[in-house]
């Protein structure tokens, strides 16, 4: 009638089949001597080797990669400091030129229109300095220095001993007057 039995037992065979090649695999894989007493599998063990291998590489390959954008990195630092010292340079020799050009000590305006060379030709401004002429770049005074202290101090002690003196003689001058008119020191009488 129907065929069933006989796809049914070519399924059955199929799978039959099968479990007895499972079975002969597993029992190569127990009864193989070394890979019983050692007790390695083989496979797994390549498996981890083949994918250690291939991690490795791409690690390397990521590195490499890294390696090379960091060389490009450096040589574009490199062009840029090298712009940068460039432009400083240009910027020195014209800041150079300009002084030069127009920054003369004859066009400055520190001098008399009647002697131009006046500036040239004068000492400094300051005489008591004890020095040879220090140069037109040299600080000729500071402020709080005093090179005249001594003189001062002398002129300051004579004013001083010139108004204590006064005093003293407006004072006696004070007491004569009140010993000649009869009046007696004190505070004035109110009258009312």
């Amino acid at each position: 009638m129907y065929n069933i039995k006989q796809s049914t037992d070519t399924k059955e065979a199929a799978a039959i089949e099968a479990r007895r090649n499972r079975e002969k695999e597993r029992q190569n894989r127990f009864f193989n001597v070394r890979n019983r007493v050692m007790g390695v599998d083989v496979q797994a063990l390549n498996n981890q080797v083949g994918d250690r291998k291939r991690r490795e590489a791409a690690e390397r390959s990521k590195e490499a990669a890294y390696g090379t954008s960091q060389v490009q990195y450096d040589v574009v630092v490199q062009m840029l400091e090298k712009e940068e010292a460039d432009r400083t340079r240009q910027l020195a020799k014209k800041v150079q030129e300009f002084r030069e050009q127009k920054q003369q000590l004859e066009n400055g305006r520190e001098f008399s229109l009647w002697d131009p060379g006046q500036v040239w030709k004068g000492l400094p401004t300051y005489l008591s300095y004890s020095n040879t002429y220090p140069g037109p770049a040299s600080l000729q005074y500071f402020s709080g220095e005093d090179l005249d202290r001594d003189t001062r101090l002398r002129m300051q002690q004579g004013q001083f001993r010139y108004n204590l003196e006064r005093q003293q003689q407006e004072q006696q001058q004070a007491k004569v007057d009140e010993n000649y008119t009869g009046k007696q020191p004190g505070p004035p009488d109110s009258e009312t």
